[in-house]
């Protein structure tokens, strides 16, 4: 039981009574473009829990896949991610769900028997950074926690599935949706199939690969490491003795990984360095799997052994340091002259940028 502003109120307080619903979407002359949403979202949920919390603000929220994710990508949480967690309501179901690091420990080479020694175990967060702990969970109940928060916000938002940007056009001009989104089909058999809407907003939180950003002509500048590195969730029987710690391990001539468990007490995931890459080479170019990683990653490990008994997901990719020229859609010569309609956001920009080779 609750007391708000009008009194008291049964239920649940994480869901929120429903906004009255907005009128039904205009048509376009063409009969495939919807008028009445006020902002579109590439990709990305935080915004959109965000938005979701604001009834006069209609928002759609495109993603390309056809449902939501189930596992694969960072599944770090940081301290700073936790206390933002805590302003949505779910940084404690987080903390219960996950696997905490407490500390982490290096192996090295020590120029003695064995090969493999640790040299080093340090805490992993230091005293006074945050009360929050540093965790490790799979991103995807990360990003079901916010899908949890749009359907319980006044708008009831859910993702529209299956759908990417194509192109956007902005006509600065227009006193309403100025912004005209081509929205491609990715769905199985709809593949090219295009609709559109038009918007008020358009940002931009697509990934490194964003489609918003090529639309309003942005590009990624910046250096690449030309080094390949596989990720790798796997169960797997070993002596490592570490191998349910945070652990970086660095061989005497095979490169280096990290371990990092995962939740549930099994599943470990690897980070591991492959081959270095030419300056105008791709990962993909090397057409490496899982079995590159776990080879190397046993070289990596020895006199230790490793023996994988199920690989639940891998990828491969390339690590840069890249930041886009354009941040949204007013040209540099007319700043001062309107205000953006279409801005990036999250990875779209992005300060550093992972670029899966495959996945």
């Amino acid at each position: 039981m609750q007391f708000h502003r009008d009194g008291f109120r049964p239920g649940d307080p994480d869901v929120q009574p429903p906004a009255p619903r907005p009128p039904a979407c205009r048509r376009s002359a063409a009969g495939d473009g919807r008028r009445a949403d006020r902002r579109l979202r590439a990709g990305g949920p935080v915004l959109a829990a965000q938005l979701a919390r604001w009834p006069q603000i209609r928002t759609m929220l495109v993603e390309p896949k056809l449902a939501p994710m189930e596992k694969g990508r960072a599944d770090g949480i940081s301290v700073r991610s936790m206390e933002m967690f805590q302003a949505f309501g779910f940084a404690e179901k987080v903390a219960r769900e996950s696997v905490w690091i407490n500390e982490t420990t290096f192996w090295a080479p020590d120029g003695t028997a064995p090969p493999l020694s640790r040299v080093a175990r340090v805490q992993d967060v230091p005293d006074g950074i945050s009360e929050m702990p540093h965790v490790l969970i799979n991103r995807a109940r990360v990003h079901d926690m916010f899908l949890d928060v749009m359907r319980n916000a006044p708008t009831r938002l859910v993702p529209d599935y299956g759908l990417k940007v194509a192109d956007l056009r902005i006509d600065p001009a227009a006193a309403q949706y100025p912004v005209t989104v081509a929205l491609e089909h990715t769905a199985p058999g709809q593949e090219g199939r295009r609709s559109t809407v038009r918007a008020n907003y358009v940002i931009g939180c697509d990934g490194a690969r964003s489609s918003v950003r090529s639309a309003i002509g942005g590009a990624l500048h910046g250096d690449a490491a030309h080094q390949a590195w596989g990720v790798i969730d796997l169960l797997a029987v070993t002596d490592f003795p570490d191998w349910r710690m945070k652990s970086f391990v660095r061989s005497h001539d095979e490169g280096i990984l990290m371990v990092l468990p995962r939740e549930g007490g099994h599943l470990v995931r690897l980070y591991v360095e492959l081959d270095a890459l030419g300056e105008h080479e791709r990962a993909a170019d090397r057409g490496m799997n899982a079995d590159d990683i776990i080879a190397k990653a046993q070289r990596i490990f020895r006199p230790f052994t490793l023996e994988v008994k199920e690989v639940v997901w891998w990828s491969i990719y390339e690590i840069g340091h890249r930041l886009t020229d354009k941040f949204d859609d007013v040209p540099a010569d007319r700043v001062a002259s309107r205000s953006p309609r279409v801005m990036l956001a999250g990875d779209a920009c992005p300060p550093t940028a992972r670029r899966p080779a495959r996945a």
